[in-house]
């Protein structure tokens, strides 16, 4: 319900994905604008130097040999691996100061953009919240510059936090990929068992973390609580686990869903889809976040303008006979 609900009210203000694709576009530029200047000199140093180009080539034996079966190269793929990483950190080593600035320049750049992409999503969220609330059409540019103060604040918080999370999460996926590659014997099967597994890791991580912080954004935009009462609430789950299971469930079968849509239009269109499909993905999970919490909440909300979504009464006290006459 809260995934069908959700999607209904995605298509109902499906005009707030241009808006969003926009803002999307505006962080994006900056983003590059950053790089290229930060970190392109030290990246095209390493891009063209022979031990990289071994890596890369390896890579792409690896897909070929893949997608072909060609057991024979899976088999040494690992130790050849080995020996070509270590030969390009032999070649970063030598470039100490370079990798050092590089590394610092890329997170900085990061946090940065992820900064200005949370204070959209919060931003959107509001809007999200004026449709639910009284199906009112507020001004992107207002609700920007009314919310600005607390998106900060909230970003500040939820920008570290998320960002090591991530990093750890890539860190403990990259390991248990290694892992799997050394156990298994065949290699080919280990292969393919060790890329399904890091990607299941990858996504039922990331709905924890949704899951986690599901009600913080609703909490501070709904109820105007502060940072801290929001983030308890969103950390409480008074319904237990039963509520903490539904939203798991539901966010990982989304982010499921989102990776396939968007790599299947990556493939198929060319690219040109994921102008659509890429805002598209993070209004849903904004939709994700306002319908858990209204309904968890028991709070009414329009699903459309002729729809409204009433709570449902606590099934404790209600009477299964109640409906039928005698």
């Amino acid at each position: 319900m809260l995934f069908k609900n959700s999607f209904h009210l995605l298509i109902e203000n499906f005009s707030l994905n241009y808006k969003f694709l926009l803002y999307k576009l505006i962080v994006w530029l900056l983003g590059l604008a950053l790089s290229a200047a930060l970190l392109y000199p030290t990246l095209r140093m390493v891009y063209t130097s022979q031990a990289f180009e071994d890596v890369v080539q390896l890579f792409r034996d690896f897909l070929r040999a893949v997608a072909s079966g060609n057991s024979e190269f899976l088999t040494t793929f690992a130790d050849t691996l080995k020996d070509k990483t270590a030969a390009l950190a032999e070649f970063l080593q030598e470039k100490t100061p370079n990798v050092v600035f590089f590394c610092v320049s890329a997170v900085v750049i990061m946090l940065v953009t992820r900064f200005l992409g949370g204070i959209g999503v919060f931003t959107f969220g509001n809007l999200i919240d004026g449709r639910m609330s009284s199906f009112a059409r507020l001004s992107f540019s207002g609700s920007y510059i009314r919310n600005l103060g607390k998106a900060c604040l909230w970003q500040v918080i939820y920008v570290p936090i998320t960002f090591v999370f991530d990093a750890l999460v890539l860190a403990l996926c990259y390991v248990v990929f290694l892992f799997l590659m050394v156990v298994i014997s065949m290699q080919f099967a280990a292969t393919i068992v060790a890329l399904m597994i890091s990607v299941a890791l990858f996504l039922a991580a990331q709905a924890l973390k949704m899951t986690l912080f599901s009600d913080a954004i609703p909490a501070l935009v709904s109820d105007r609580l502060g940072v801290g009462a929001a983030l308890r609430r969103s950390f409480s789950f008074k319904k237990g686990v039963g509520r903490f299971g539904s939203l798991f469930s539901t966010y990982l079968i989304s982010a499921l869903i989102i990776m396939c849509v968007n790599v299947l239009c990556a493939v198929a269109t060319f690219g040109a889809a994921l102008l659509i499909t890429v805002p598209m993905s993070y209004l849903l999970l904004i939709c994700i976040q306002f319908v858990s919490y209204y309904t968890y909440g028991k709070k009414k909300y329009f699903l459309s303008e002729d729809q409204i979504v009433s709570p449902k009464k606590d099934k404790d006290h209600e009477n299964f006979y109640d409906n039928f006459e005698l």
